[in-house]
């Protein structure tokens, strides 16, 4: 059986074989819409952070900027950036091949795309695994935002 790092080089690899044959053209598009993708993830990554430790950040200043003002502002500006450049690629004259698909450019097309595709197969994990969804996660050792612990080492538990 396939592993998970096996399956997504192999589906990288038909992309990207696929998208060239096509067009070098659609390929510069995906890249424009893997940047609309990895906006969207990072951003909402630092919203998470900071509503995660909210009940953290008031314990220091230390605190208060690296785990909740910092990944705030970051989420912010990437959130800018992706409405900004999700206007401009809806325009197909934005797009590296110019066409149009369903009127609107290749890249935001894509994006979106793959952004329903990434929200369906959540949800099917979901299903399949509901524990992993409603688990409390413990990444962070008690008192490590403190200075008081050790960083977590690779499998994330303080060493």
């Amino acid at each position: 059986m396939m592993g998970f790092g096996s399956m997504a080089g192999t589906l990288s690899i038909v992309w990207y074989v696929g998208l060239t044959i096509l067009s070098e053209d659609i390929l510069f598009d995906s890249l424009a819409a893997l940047g609309l993708m990895i906006s969207f993830y990072i951003g909402l990554t630092g919203f998470a952070c900071a509503i995660y430790y909210r009940h953290e950040l008031l314990r220091s200043v230390k605190n208060f900027f690296f785990v909740g003002l910092g990944p705030a502002i970051g989420a912010v500006i990437l959130f800018y950036l992706l409405i900004k450049n999700g206007i401009e690629l809806a325009d197909p004259a934005n797009s590296e091949s110019g066409n149009s698909w369903l009127g609107i450019g290749p890249p935001l097309v894509i994006a979106v795309a793959f952004g329903i595709l990434g929200f369906v197969l959540m949800g099917l994990q979901w299903r399949k695994v509901p524990d992993f969804f409603r688990r409390k996660p413990s990444v962070v050792p008690a008192g490590f935002l403190e200075g008081e612990a050790p960083p977590p080492g690779p499998t994330g538990v303080a060493e």
